[in-house]
């Protein structure tokens, strides 16, 4: 399977690292981010459904990264092959 963003969780995913980069004024933290980010796409297209919590609300399922701290909420489209990222989220933030 084949992992895709959407635009607005793309946004949100490099406004976050640009966030974090200008709140401790370097990339270490931003670049922990994205090192998890690499790790979850690679568990994902792996298997897409392992540990993932599925949202009935949303109809999409959530994985965590980083001890909860970051929501990464996506559909799997079966017939394309494609993981479609649609949210990316801090878990500080409002729910969805």
């Amino acid at each position: 399977m084949n992992i895709v963003w959407t635009t607005q969780a793309q946004t949100s995913y490099y406004e976050t690292l640009d966030y974090w980069d200008e709140h401790n004024g370097s990339d270490v933290y931003s670049n922990k981010i994205i090192k998890a980010i690499d790790t979850l796409a690679q568990e994902l297209m792996e298997n897409p459904y392992f540990l993932a919590k599925y949202d009935e609300k949303l109809n999409l399922y959530r994985r965590t990264i980083l001890k909860g701290r970051f929501l990464i909420y996506y559909e799997i489209k079966e017939k394309e092959a494609i993981i479609e990222i649609q949210y990316f989220r801090s878990s500080y933030q409002k729910p969805l």
